[in-house]
């Protein structure tokens, strides 16, 4: 069996993602691929993300009725911040046996070599990194040895950052958000 873990933020969850997981799922013959929100005790760049229950129901919602994606609460229902090698060690204990690919754009694959987990990753698990436009390239990746898949996909334009700013402005309107997730955001007041 081979299994992804697309990790994030998910602050919110968008079609953008979906799309980029199933893309990955198909792309690298994934058999099952988790959407893995990250712990409410992560900070991006030092900016508060939404908590964790909301980002993992979020991405439930998401991820219903889209066959072979699924969601991992491991992050989010950690007691401290995991990082991503114990996701992979838990993935790994749940799934005997099973090869772990960490799914990711190219943007996050060009910091992974300098993570202090790097060696324990490239030796436990496989890369599937999908391009994005304008990101810096995994050329580290790539010479460190890691097994590693890319996978081309054309830049749909969407980002959580800029369907929050438009929440927060009162827009509603959002083509890149699913009405079953901004129903979600509104009933819980969130982006406000």
């Amino acid at each position: 069996m081979k299994i992804g873990l697309f990790c994030g933020c998910f602050d919110p969850i968008h079609k953008g993602h979906i799309k980029a997981a199933l893309i990955m799922k198909e792309a690298a013959g994934l058999d099952l691929v988790y959407l893995v929100p990250a712990s409410g005790k992560y900070s991006k760049y030092g900016a508060d993300i939404t908590g964790g229950e909301h980002r993992l129901q979020m991405c439930r919602i998401a991820a219903a009725g889209h066959e072979g994606l699924e969601v991992c609460p491991f992050e989010v229902e950690s007691p401290e911040l995991p990082y991503t090698i114990d996701t992979v060690r838990y993935i790994a204990a749940v799934h005997q046996g099973a090869r772990i690919y960490l799914c990711m754009g190219e943007d996050t694959a060009q910091w992974t070599p300098g993570w202090a987990c790097f060696r324990e990753l490239r030796d436990s698990a496989g890369f599937v990194v999908i391009s994005r436009a304008g990101a810096a390239g995994c050329e580290m990746l790539e010479r460190s040895g890691a097994e590693l898949i890319r996978v081309a996909a054309e830049p749909d334009g969407i980002s959580s950052t800029g369907i929050r700013r438009a929440l927060a402005r009162g827009v509603h309107d959002i083509p890149g958000l699913d009405a079953e997730i901004l129903r979600y955001i509104t009933d819980n007041g969130l982006y406000k």
